[in-house]
């Protein structure tokens, strides 16, 4: 997200300063988005892809990607838990893809892990 929002600031001919002018947000709150030190409210986001000319569909996915990589650490019952999420929600992953396959193994080195320290 950094250097897209970086990037359409810079191709906009904008400063820091005059994009958060423009967008009414703090200067010192736009270089962090920009070094990735911090992310965006989902208004902040908005207000940026308006302003940036940026597709806002586009720019909330790489939002969302970024605050679930923040908050979840990614491990077998993560990946789990995020797979039974999609289920209740009637999203079926399919089973031959690389994703759950990687799940799988994932899981089962943990599994092998649990035996192994109870040896």
């Amino acid at each position: 997200m950094k250097d897209l929002l970086k990037n359409a600031r810079v191709n906009k001919n904008l400063g820091t300063r005059q994009l958060a002018a423009l967008v009414n947000i703090d200067p010192a709150i736009i270089s962090k988005f920009e070094s990735g030190q911090r992310i965006p409210t989902e208004k902040q986001i908005i207000v940026l892809a308006n302003q940036l000319e940026i597709d806002l569909n586009s720019l909330k996915v790489v939002w969302y990607k970024q605050k679930i990589q923040h908050q979840i650490d990614f491990n077998p019952q993560s990946i789990q838990a995020i797979t039974e999420i999609l289920k209740e929600k009637g999203i079926e992953l399919n089973a031959n893809s690389k994703e759950t396959q990687i799940a799988e193994i994932l899981s089962e080195i943990e599994n092998l892990k649990t035996k192994l320290n109870s040896i």
